[in-house]
């Protein structure tokens, strides 16, 4: 029998086409793509020295002989030196803004003692002219109660103006309350430090700061970012190390002299570190103006355990480290002590050796 072309090709286009579609169902299987797991660093608690150091800026000013305050509360009015002047004891530095006040006050209670007074002086001369010249005892009496009610007159002025009547100088009372709102110089020197106009001041309240012009110390600022932590780590004695910034490479001894209330015996408006060399410094190697570095040491401590900071966790207050142990990771409380930015003392909780999960 003849066998039919047609059937033959139709078979193997059907054959053919199968088979294409049987491969592309079999590629469309995608395989999944695996991810590497993450590794946290590790570190070793060790032994060894943690030493905190500070840096103050400062320069180099008179030494500090006087602090001057007013005597009232009140505003500053005007200054008449600034710093670096050199003055003279008695000089007259500042005044406050109430004294025009107390001058019109003043004025007005110097007119109304003045004016009786004087009326009691009239009376009494009168009186006297009357006696020396024979007037009759009735113009003698009458004139006696003019000088009684002039006195009564002055005794009522005094009491109006708070004028104690057995002050023999009642001026002189007028002019002390005056002084009351002025500040003057107590002592020869030099203006290390003063108010400006504006500012609100206080019997307790430093307005100047009178140096001896001969002498010198160095007033160094903290860092006010971290001022109270710094300052509770100082005291007044303490050895630092003083660079002036012109000659890097010189390093002077020295020892901090007075650090503000309540830190040391300073004045708590007296933010600035008071430091005193321990000798002389080289001839030319500071002068009164040259800024200077201060290196304190505020804490050294040896042969104590310690981590990096990014070892140190911390939730809810408690501070903890993550440790790998044979039943899988551990969480163990840790008490830390002195920190710098890349050790942290570790006091309990760990020993040396072990290895720590970092965060």
């Amino acid at each position: 029998m003849k066998k039919n072309p047609l059937v033959s090709i139709s078979s193997l286009f059907m054959v053919f086409t199968f088979f294409l579609t049987g491969c592309g169902t079999a590629t469309a299987v995608a395989t999944p793509t695996a991810y590497p797991t993450p590794v946290k660093k590790t570190y070793t608690v060790q032994r060894g020295n943690i030493v905190i150091n500070a840096n103050l800026f400062g320069s180099v000013t008179p030494l500090a002989l006087e602090t001057v305050y007013f005597q009232m509360d009140g505003t500053v009015g005007n200054v008449y030196v600034q710093v670096n002047d050199t003055v003279k004891k008695g000089e007259l530095l500042a005044d406050l803004q109430e004294l025009q006040g107390l001058l019109a006050t003043a004025t007005t209670t110097q007119d109304a003692i003045q004016r009786a007074e004087d009326n009691l002086s009239i009376a009494q001369l009168t009186l006297e002219k009357d006696k020396a010249t024979g007037a009759n005892s009735y113009d003698i009496q009458i004139q006696q109660k003019y000088v009684d009610l002039a006195q009564l007159d002055l005794n009522e002025a005094e009491v109006k103006y708070g004028i104690d009547p057995k002050n023999t100088d009642p001026f002189g009372a007028i002019n002390a309350q005056l002084d009351k709102a002025r500040v003057y110089a107590p002592a020869d020197g030099v203006i290390i430090s003063g108010v400006n106009p504006g500012r609100a001041v206080s019997a307790t309240t430093v307005a100047f700061t009178i140096g001896d012009g001969s002498q010198s110390e160095i007033l160094a600022s903290v860092d006010p970012t971290n001022s109270d932590q710094q300052l509770k780590d100082m005291f007044e004695g303490m050895a630092v190390v003083v660079t002036p910034n012109s000659q890097p490479t010189l390093q002077l001894s020295a020892k901090i002299k007075q650090l503000p209330s309540p830190y040391g015996t300073g004045n708590s408006n007296d933010t600035n570190v008071h430091i005193v060399l321990d000798q002389a410094a080289p001839a030319g190697a500071l002068k009164i103006g040259d800024t200077v570095t201060v290196s304190v040491q505020l804490a050294n401590k040896t042969g104590v355990l310690w981590l990096p900071p990014a070892a140190i966790r911390e939730v809810g207050g408690v501070t903890f480290v993550i440790v790998n142990v044979s039943g899988g990771a551990k969480r163990i409380d840790v008490e830390i002590g002195l920190q710098t930015a890349d050790k942290v003392e570790i006091t309990s909780g760990l020993q040396e050796g072990q290895v720590v999960i970092g965060q």
